[in-house]
């Protein structure tokens, strides 16, 4: 029996070091590879927005096909021209009208080229409605932009406070979970009783609650304002800035009030009175006279134009004729017209407009006499704040230093610490507050201020469309 064992011990050793051998050694598994992150600030996040908007891409066509209208304004003066052929057989064969005279041929070749033109003063104001259009469409695009530009900057600034709120609560939460270690120590110890360590627990689990609300607040902010952007997911994204404004400007309400005008309500009201005075010109013009100028030329066949030759000058007829026609409408010059109803709603429709630029004024004054307010009472606040926050700062630590020499209680330690984290917060969110009122005051009078907003003008649109003189359309991206 032990001459066997030994045998099967021999040969193990020997086959051992081959069988390791041949056994295939691991793969060495790379480990998984994380997605680059990506780092916006407010600006980029503004050009990715005006890239990707659905609604500014289809308000850029609408400024191309005004544009190309345009360009092609003067083509009124084109005279209708056209060319026409026709080749005609009666039913019954003609015949000559004198004995021995050949019949006529049976088939018929008539030809006619004809130009036609009409000038009026219809054309004129035709040609103003679309200068005025294609303003307009301009004008209509720039304020699409500062609305996504307004949209996206007051999301960018959302997400960052709700991220700032979060790490605030998070911090508190993690002091607070620090708080019950250190008080079950001493409870551990016999320096304080249950009651205080279960007080103590129950102030950090009655945390939890709200900062499960802040995450998922965050994500669905997140989400869209990356739906804003065109981007699928904001995972790996990462937002850069600051939610303190860059400073606290000085606005001299007399100086912003003279500036009430660049308003885009004002601005379209403006463009209203102009467009009725179009119109009323339009109707006007049907009581002008009209000169029509036409040449036809209708050269026919006399012959058969199966078996004559089509290109001897002697085989045809020409035709044709060259007129000057005046014409002059009666009906508007009647009492009660059509034409005369039309020119008269068209006067009160200007009286319409500039009551409506009186109005969307004055209501745009006393939103920006409010927002000033706003701005004055926030910026008020914040400076209140700040002088809270050092008063809770040293409160917590005077707190403390009682708690440690064992002059208070632990509550005053809890309630100096909510007192500090409500502080920060209610800064926190007064410069959120201070941020989206300067973005309001921007974006009412059209006018960029200092680290806020950007200069939106007229031919520095991102993406702009532009006419090529072949009619051709180009994208200039910036």
């Amino acid at each position: 029996m032990k001459t066997i064992f030994r045998i099967s011990l021999f040969f193990f050793t020997l086959t051992a070091p081959l069988l390791l051998a041949r056994t295939p050694s691991p793969v060495a598994v790379p480990p998984p590879q994380q997605e680059p992150t990506l780092e916006l600030d407010v600006e980029t996040a503004v050009d990715l927005a005006l890239a990707a908007h659905l609604g500014l891409r289809s308000r850029r066509i609408d400024t191309l096909m005004a544009a190309r209208d345009y360009q092609y304004r003067h083509s009124l003066f084109i005279p209708e021209i056209a060319l026409q052929g026709s080749l005609s057989r009666p039913n019954e064969a003609a015949e000559a009208l004198f004995p021995g005279q050949d019949d006529p041929a049976r088939w018929r070749l008539d030809t006619a080229l004809s130009a036609t033109l009409t000038l009026s003063p219809h054309m004129i104001h035709s040609i103003r409605a679309v200068t005025q259009a294609y303003r307009d469409s301009r004008v209509e695009l720039e304020d699409a932009t500062r609305e996504i530009d307004l949209e996206v900057r007051r999301s960018f600034y959302q997400v960052l406070m709700l991220e700032e709120q979060l790490r605030l609560g998070e911090r508190r939460l993690d002091a607070a979970l620090e708080r019950v270690e250190e008080i079950r120590n001493q409870y551990d110890a016999g320096l304080v009783d249950e009651l205080t360590l279960r007080q103590v627990q129950v102030s950090a689990e009655n945390q939890r609650p709200a900062l499960v609300q802040q995450r998922r607040g965050l994500q669905t902010a997140r989400y869209r304002l990356g739906t804003t952007l065109g981007i699928r997911t904001m995972e790996g994204v990462i937002l850069r800035g600051k939610i303190e404004p860059e400073e606290i400007l000085q606005l001299d309400q007399e100086e912003l009030l003279g500036l009430a005008s660049r308003n885009d309500q004002v601005q379209a009201a403006q463009r209203a009175i102009e467009s009725a005075r179009i119109q009323k010109d339009l109707a006007r013009s049907a009581l002008m006279p009209s000169l029509s100028l036409g040449l036809s030329l209708a050269p026919s066949l006399t012959g058969d134009p199966w078996s004559d030759d089509l290109w001897r000058s002697g085989n045809w007829d020409d035709g044709g004729s060259f007129s000057v026609t005046v014409r002059q409408p009666l009906e508007g010059f009647l009492p009660g017209s059509s034409t005369r109803q039309k020119i008269q709603n068209q006067e009160d429709r200007i009286t319409q407009a500039h009551l409506r630029v009186a109005e969307v004024l004055e209501s745009v004054e006393v939103q920006l006499v409010d927002l000033l307010g706003s701005l004055e009472s926030s910026a008020e606040a914040m400076q209140s704040v700040r002088n809270n926050i050092a008063l809770a700062e040293r409160t917590y630590e005077l707190a403390r230093e009682a708690y440690a020499g064992g002059l208070r209680d632990y509550s005053v330690v809890r309630d100096a610490e909510i007192d500090l984290a409500d502080a920060r917060l209610q800064l926190l969110q007064e410069q959120h507050t201070y941020r989206e009122l300067l973005l309001d005051l921007s974006h009412l009078l059209q006018t960029p201020l200092p680290g806020e907003t950007r200069d939106l003008t007229e031919g520095k649109l991102p993406l702009e469309h532009t006419i090529a003189p072949e009619g051709k359309t180009e994208k200039e991206n910036p």
